[in-house]
């Protein structure tokens, strides 16, 4: 296994982790915002081409300028790597709606936990 992947699934297994720190910093950025984790990492078909899809639900949907904040705030002051195979979605409530919506599972995240979400599809 190349040093890539093996460096890369080591972050993956971190999920739990990186949402958290994604979380807090959203919430210290945009008070109110909500965090999920969606996309496969939630649904557990990891691969070594996967990402950690993180939604971050703001109120108000101004978001111009959020992914940076939220990342530079997550590496800065909840120890988030750099190099951290994560993917923010930065939503307005309506857009969540949808994402939610078409989510197998989704895990809502808190600086105090998580919680899983499992939606079924009939």
């Amino acid at each position: 296994m190349s040093s890539w992947v093996k460096r890369h699934f080591e972050h993956l297994r971190k999920w739990r982790e990186y949402a958290e720190a994604i979380a807090k910093a959203a919430m210290d950025v945009v008070p109110g915002a909500r965090v999920y984790v969606i996309g496969g990492v939630a649904e557990d078909r990891v691969t070594a081409l996967s990402d950690i899809d993180i939604l971050v639900v703001v109120p108000g949907g101004a978001r111009k300028g959020l992914y940076a904040d939220v990342l530079e705030r997550a590496i800065d002051a909840y120890g988030l790597p750099w190099d951290a195979p994560v993917e923010l979605h930065i939503v307005s409530e309506n857009e969540a709606k949808e994402y939610l919506r078409r989510a197998r599972r989704a895990v809502h995240v808190t600086p105090g936990g998580l919680e899983v979400d499992n939606r079924s599809k009939a």
